[in-house]
């Protein structure tokens, strides 16, 4: 008889330390699947909070200086690339957002861009009413897109033309030109 007791009571404490295992197993893995939230629950979530918090949004943060008597016009055409080089790591894709005229610029960075994510909001020192992107002198920038990852960004200067001598032009490598050294305008 004290054989047989045994026996009962090693299979019930092997029962229950089964269903005891299992029952903390599942414990264990539903905080692991709350914790790996999907990703883009995970960034409205953040978005959500940065706006309910006050925090500038990326773009802002990164133009903060933008057109600033403080800073020279390549610190405005160097924080400019930036803010696209971090869109583009954010937002991803062959297709991003749109690459043309400086307007689809503008807004990809207000968020019409493949994820829908809002970098920069109106008013902004670099936005005019037209929806553009401006230099500190309040002329559109011009864009030239080489490919995907190579823009070439372009500012008419204080005498606010295009193509004079006076123009900025910040290449996608980080060079600047001016003056006699300034690229011919793309073709058409």
């Amino acid at each position: 008889m004290k054989f047989k007791l045994g026996v009962v009571t090693l299979v019930f404490a092997l029962v229950g330390g089964f269903w005891l295992w299992i029952f903390w197993m599942g414990i264990h893995q539903a905080g692991e699947s709350i914790r790996a939230l999907p990703q883009e629950a995970a960034k409205a979530i953040e978005a959500a909070a940065v706006l309910q918090s006050g925090r500038k949004l990326p773009g802002e943060q990164i133009l903060k200086t933008y057109a600033s008597p403080s800073t020279r016009p390549e610190d405005d055409l160097q924080a400019m690339a930036h803010v696209f080089s971090n869109l583009q790591l954010l937002v991803k894709g062959d297709a991003p957002f749109r690459m043309g005229v400086n307007e689809e610029f503008a807004a990809a960075l207000m968020g019409q861009n493949a994820a829908k994510e809002v970098f920069l909001k109106a008013p902004h020192a670099c936005l005019n009413g037209r929806g553009q992107l401006v230099d500190r002198w309040g002329s559109p920038l011009f864009f030239h897109v080489r490919d995907r990852s190579r823009i070439d960004i372009r500012s008419a200067g204080p005498d606010r033309e295009m193509w004079t001598a006076d123009d900025l032009q910040r290449q996608h490598e980080g060079e600047f030109f001016r003056g006699e050294s300034l690229p011919e305008p793309p073709r058409r």
